[in-house]
């Protein structure tokens, strides 16, 4: 009998984004005991977000981090492009490599936005321009074999169905029959996946790249583009050629939807300086490019870009689900075994571990989604409400900045805690504590996760899958 188990942390780097995911499948006694003859099947390991404005606590944390991945990174989702989300990639992709990337799809608007974004704060690279350029060859010349990028959500993506017991075979009963560890030689070795669920894009893409294959479940070479309702979920097999068992857990982001009318009339705008006739993208982005490496061209783009965007533009930011598929089991319920269910745990140094015995923690990061905002809100809410009963820990939008908090977003009913990934005594908040006192009132316990080494957040859990 296979186990699984999952640990989730949200490491302490200061004012950025860290938080990394293991999961592990072990062989165990048909009995559903746990016990030291038991052999590691194997492991996955992810990323969602990389980088710090405290190089000294990321470099720390990685190091703690790679040792524990034993060296590589199964898929690294970014949730955007801000400096202090992806500025520890190149570290990671040194340490403990990803050959996956999942990450916003940007058309060239987009990606002007981040530009000009980076003009206008002074912190435009070299880097930043040639993600403008060729956002996969940014991606390849850091390592990476598989870029996948998640269009933004539209009215009709949905979440995968949830149901009481994913763990069954997809073949059918009669492929699922239990085996004994000392029958494993003789019907091959078990194994593990983490099969892509990928919806078909919409539309057509103006950029060179395919579209994602809904029927391809193993890691293929390439540049993607899918729809929001994509994911990735754990599968396993008892033996060779045995039937694919769905796991009961799964990695399932979501990139908010892009519905601004300043950002067309900023676009209008653009193309009236340029000359630019049409709505060729490719065309557009040549001659864009020519222009932001001229500082002098770039400036005459940044005065218009500050113009429509007086406060900053609210990045597309992609979210992140972390937990269990299955709804949770009912009390009363009589067809969930006990040794199905999660046992589930979360430390937090300072105040010790806390349990849930028979419920899976689902874990939603937020990136630096602009929930504040109704038109953007709404579409996240309707997306992840099906997991009601799962999430229980959810990382705060923006840090914990008021500017894109809602009390809505806590609408979960468990949800238990709130993190904030910043150090609150260095001001990098906006009204920080503003946020943290309506989540507190709502009766969530709040954590801000700094760079101090006791505030470290970790969730574990663990059930059998058969």
């Amino acid at each position: 009998m296979q186990h699984a188990k999952i640990t989730r942390t949200q490491h302490p780097v200061g004012h950025g984004g860290f938080h990394s995911g293991l999961i592990s499948t072990v062989e165990g006694s048909p009995d559903g005991v746990r016990s030291a003859n038991e052999r590691l099947v194997t492991s996955f390991s992810y990323v969602y977000d990389c980088g710090s404005e405290r190089s000294d606590a990321f470099n720390s944390e990685m190091s703690l981090y790679r040792a524990a991945c034993d060296g590589k990174t199964d898929v690294l989702f970014v949730s955007h492009l801000h400096a202090d989300h992806i500025n520890g990639i190149d570290r990671l992709q040194a340490m403990a490599p990803a050959k996956t990337v999942i990450v916003p799809y940007l058309d060239v608007v987009e990606r002007l936005l981040f530009v000009l974004s980076d003009f206008e704060r002074g912190t435009v690279s070299r880097s930043s321009l040639d993600y403008f350029e060729s956002p996969v060859a940014w991606w390849v010349g850091r390592g990476a074999e598989r870029v996948i990028f998640l269009q933004p959500g539209g009215p009709d993506d949905i979440p995968p169905p949830r149901g009481a017991e994913p763990d069954g075979p997809i073949d059918g009963p009669s492929a699922g029959r239990r085996i004994r560890l000392d029958d494993a030689p003789s019907k091959g070795s078990s194994a593990n996946r983490l099969a892509t669920y990928l919806r078909a894009p919409h539309g057509p893409i103006a950029e060179k790249l395919t579209p994602a294959d809904p029927t391809a479940r193993e890691t293929q070479i390439g540049a993607y583009v899918a729809a929001s309702g994509s994911y990735l979920q754990l599968e396993w097999q008892s033996f060779t050629g045995d039937a694919w068992r769905r796991g009961d857990w799964v990695l399932l982001p979501y990139v908010h939807p892009v519905d601004d009318p300043a950002r067309n009339r900023f676009l209008r705008d653009i193309k009236k300086v340029l000359g630019f006739r049409g709505n060729d993208e490719a065309k557009l982005a040549k001659s864009l490019l020519e222009h932001i490496r001229s500082m002098e061209s770039a400036k005459r783009l940044v005065e218009i870009y500050t113009r429509h965007f007086a406060g900053g533009h609210n990045a597309i930011s992609m979210s992140l689900y972390s937990g269990p598929l299955s709804q949770r089991a009912v009390a009363s319920s009589s067809h969930t075994e006990p040794s199905r269910q999660w046992l589930s745990s979360l430390e937090g140094p300072p105040y010790g571990r806390f349990f849930w015995s028979h419920d899976g923690i689902g874990w939603l990061g937020t990136g630096d989604a602009a929930l504040r905002h109704d038109k953007w809100r709404q579409p996240w809410r309707t997306f992840f409400e099906g997991f009601d009963d799962r999430i229980a820990v959810m990382t705060l939008p923006h840090h914990g900045s008021a500017n894109n908090f809602h009390p809505e977003i806590l609408g979960f009913r468990a949800l238990r805690f709130a993190l904030a990934t910043t150090v609150e005594a260095r001001n990098r908040v906006s009204r920080l504590r503003e946020t943290l006192g309506a989540v507190e009132q709502a009766g969530i316990h709040t954590r801000v996760i700094d760079d101090g080494r006791l505030s470290r957040f970790t969730v574990t859990c663990e059930r059998s899958m058969a």
